[in-house]
Order: C-alpha cells, then structure tokens, then sequence
C-alpha cells in the first residue's frame, strides 16, 4: 500500500460516522501491512473499541494511550494519542487520531503511528 492510499483510509476513519464493512476491510489489510507481527480481528469485528484497543496494546505495548471526548460534540470529538512515553516529550512518534467514533479514532492513531515508524 502506498502512502496516498493509507491516508485516504486515514480520512474516512476520522470523518465518517457510520463505516461499512467493506470500508473496515480496507482499514484491516493497511494494519496487516502496517502491522504485520499483530494479531487482527475480523473487519466485522474493527468497529469494536475492544479490538482497536487490543490491537494498540500488542502492537505497542507499554505505551501510553490517551483518549479524551466530549459527549456534547457533533463530531469529531473523539480524540486518542498513543505516545511511547507520557513524562517528556522526546518521542520519535506520536500517533493522533480524531473521530465521531471512538474505535475508529484509535485506528486512526495507530495507522498514523505504524506510518511514521515505517517511513
């Protein structure tokens, strides 16, 4: 997969409220490429905040993972950081993502986070 491609599943992550399986697929083979040593759910199964949050804590563990929202915000009010160490800021890269839903905010920032390592 190429960059254009990642960032184009990127943008549907973090805009669309309500993804269809299909679009799930897509975003299941870019973290099979991103994250190739991970254990992945079904595509069915990627919408689940347990499975994002699974798949954060295998393919990074001990790194810090915060997530912060606010229930009155149409969208977009979803944001996680997932950062390799919370008390400096030093770390050679931060994954971000933002989106109407929670599962697919931490998608977003772990897909932005596997790019940053493989470039």
């Amino acid at each position: 997969m190429k960059d254009p491609e990642l960032d184009i599943l990127i943008k549907e992550l973090e805009t669309t409220r309500d993804m269809s399986i299909a679009s799930f697929d897509g975003v299941l083979h870019a973290l099979a490429y991103l994250l190739a040593q991970t254990t992945l759910p079904s595509a069915e199964n990627l919408s689940k905040t347990d499975a994002a949050m699974l798949i954060a804590d295998e393919a990074y563990p001990n790194w810090s993972i915060h997530i912060r929202g606010r229930t009155n915000d149409r969208d977009g009010h979803w944001h996680c950081t997932l950062r390799e160490n919370d008390s400096r800021d030093s770390d050679a890269a931060i994954g971000i993502g933002r989106s109407p839903v929670l599962a697919q905010a931490v998608l977003a920032a772990l897909m932005r986070l596997a790019m940053a390592q493989k470039a």
